[in-house]
């Protein structure tokens, strides 16, 4: 990605809320070959997913988001729509909104994270994006569960509110997400294979890390708005951990900057030093 496109997102980054406060996070369009479900239905749930997350995720908008039924998924793809769109595509079938919640947050979690300017794990710290994005579905869950209590799409579907904090507390109680007792020994015995392969042990490693970030975040939820900043240095291409957390904290404003650093403390990351 050019200089110039990072710079121009850099400005977008940092419109105040006033000026884009009154338009959506993103302009939903569903496939309309859904398996089980209507398109309208399934846009509604994802349009309610973007609500729900809305006050944590800052200013930022998206734009078109193309989403499509497919076995494929769940997954951002690389290539654009015809008219710059996001293509995500998520694999449910059927009325499984907590599902599709789960699947679809994780993905857009992908797109305000900036996927595209650091793709197929070129950097080598793709599981750490893969984590981030694990926390923030689950995250999604229970904004859903309280958001339907009072105002879900239809009011018939308003006792289906629980059905997203069982999903996300089924998640929770796997054993492999349990805290590691001492984080940054976890991440250097781990480091070569995370680096190597972003869903290592078909993504266990990503959900353990996951737990210790939602406990971050879940303290102080406005914070999320710092994963718009990630993936936004000059160098595309293979790094360490502490180059790609340093680069996320150079380029968060300083009123976001508080869980990156928090994250590289957890992990043992060297850069804070640096910084005193």
């Amino acid at each position: 990605m050019s200089r110039l496109i990072r710079s121009l997102l850099l400005i977008l980054l940092f419109i105040p809320l006033t000026v884009s406060a009154f338009t959506p996070v993103a302009t939903i369009q569903v496939d309309e070959e859904w398996q089980g479900a209507s398109p309208e239905d399934v846009k509604a749930v994802l349009d309610s997913t973007l609500l729900a997350v809305s006050p944590y995720i800052g200013s930022r908008k998206l734009g078109a988001v193309i989403v499509k039924n497919d076995e494929e998924g769940p997954i951002s793809l690389y290539t654009k729509g015809d008219q710059g769109e996001y293509i995500v595509k998520l694999n449910v079938t059927g009325r499984y909104w907590a599902q599709m919640t789960y699947q679809f947050s994780h993905e857009l979690c992908h797109l305000l994270s900036n996927y595209d300017l650091a793709p197929a794990n070129i950097t080598h710290q793709q599981w750490f994006e893969e984590s981030l994005c694990e926390a923030f579905s689950l995250f999604a869950l229970e904004r859903m569960a309280e958001l339907w209590e009072t105002h879900a799409p239809y009011a018939s579907w308003q006792k289906y509110a629980p059905e997203f904090q069982k999903y996300a507390d089924n998640m929770k109680q796997e054993k492999h997400r349990s805290f590691a007792p001492r984080l940054s020994e976890w991440y250097h015995q781990q480091r070569s294979l995370l680096e190597s392969n972003p869903y290592a042990k078909d993504r266990q490693l990503n959900e353990k890390m996951a737990s210790h970030l939602l406990a971050i975040f879940e303290k102080e939820p406005r914070y999320w708005a710092s994963i718009n900043y990630i993936n936004l240095g000059e160098n595309s291409e293979a790094m360490n951990l502490e180059k790609y957390m340093a680069d996320w904290y150079q380029y968060t404003p300083p009123d976001m900057k508080k869980p990156v650093a928090q994250i590289e403390e957890m992990l043992g990351i060297s850069n804070i030093a640096t910084r005193q």
